[in-house]
């Protein structure tokens, strides 16, 4: 009969992630990571800026040189095809590498095991080196869980990690989902108005206006589906977390480190299979997600029975 396997932190005790979260081998699995997405990013701009450009100065030349309608059109929807091909195989190339190297920093920071048969094998040292030589200012990312831990008990401060994470990422997503529908939405509604003031018969209208703006259009409304059904994946994740907490608060013992390595493997496929947001719209959001989630770690905390 063999002894039963003891967890990797004391019965009682935290993982300390407030402290250890800043300490270098793990702010390096940060800035790999982070450098990582970036390069996932460039791609993505550059099928976005390709498309924007073609959604802008595609109708405005067929208006003004009406022999390059048909030119601009073929040009519209070989670029569909080149954007929903190679780029989208570049981005989710980069991407894949990013997320599993933010398992790793995930894994190692919350003292849980490495799911090899979700994630393949980890991330090599040399390559985390590599990725993370191209970031050299660590403002960004020091205490990257901004939670208030304080002597929560390992896995419950895990739990709240996955917690902010799971939260935090579901209110970038449904807001920047909204944001791109409506500006898509705009855009064809601006094209229409355009094309009753020059008085357009519906097949110049089609020509000159909408086939040029068709790839912005499209990936508006398809982006837009992406990231609502995206976070409403998050929120059914979100709701299970708080289904563990409840137990967890009516039985401290009931928690225990597989339940968090399910969570992990819930946000490991929504990193991998979901869209993007943008750097600049998570920066924007930023202030007010970390003042929301580290409101509602605080409320959690304070529903568990003084020890």
């Amino acid at each position: 009969m063999t002894a039963p396997r003891s967890g990797p932190v004391p019965p009682g005790e935290s993982a300390d992630i407030t402290r250890r979260q800043d300490e270098p081998e793990h702010l390096h699995r940060l800035f790999a990571y982070s450098h990582l997405y970036r390069v996932g990013s460039r791609w993505r701009r550059v099928r976005t800026t390709g498309t924007l450009m073609l959604a802008t100065v595609g109708p405005t030349l067929s208006l003004l040189v009406p022999a390059a309608a048909g030119v601009v059109g073929t040009v519209g929807a070989a670029w569909l095809i080149v954007g929903r091909t190679v780029l989208s195989w570049a981005e989710q190339r980069a991407t894949l590498e990013a997320v599993r190297t933010q398992e790793l920093y995930d894994t190692e920071l919350f003292h849980l095991r490495w799911n090899s048969a979700l994630a393949g094998r980890a991330p090599s040292p040399e390559d985390v080196a590599d990725a993370a030589r191209h970031i050299d200012d660590d403002r960004e990312f020091i205490n990257w869980y901004s939670i208030e831990l304080g002597d929560t008990p390992w896995p419950a401060d895990v739990l709240l990690c996955q917690r902010q994470s799971m939260i935090w990422s579901k209110g970038d997503h449904r807001a920047y989902g909204l944001t791109i529908l409506s500006l898509g939405i705009t855009w064809l509604v601006v094209g229409l108005i355009v094309g009753l003031i020059v008085d357009f018969s519906l097949a110049s209208y089609l020509v000159k206006v909408f086939l040029p703006s068709a790839p912005a259009l499209l990936d508006s409304v398809e982006q837009s589906r992406l990231h609502l059904r995206h976070a409403t994946s998050r929120q059914q994740v979100e709701h299970k977390i708080h289904d563990i907490w409840q137990q967890h608060r009516d039985a401290p013992d009931s928690l225990v480190e597989e339940q968090c390595r399910e969570i992990q493997d819930a946000a490991y496929l929504l990193r991998r299979d979901g869209p993007r947001v943008p750097r600049r719209f998570y920066q924007f959001r930023k202030a007010l997600s970390q003042a929301k989630t580290a409101a509602g770690a605080t409320a959690l905390r304070r529903t568990l029975p003084k020890t």
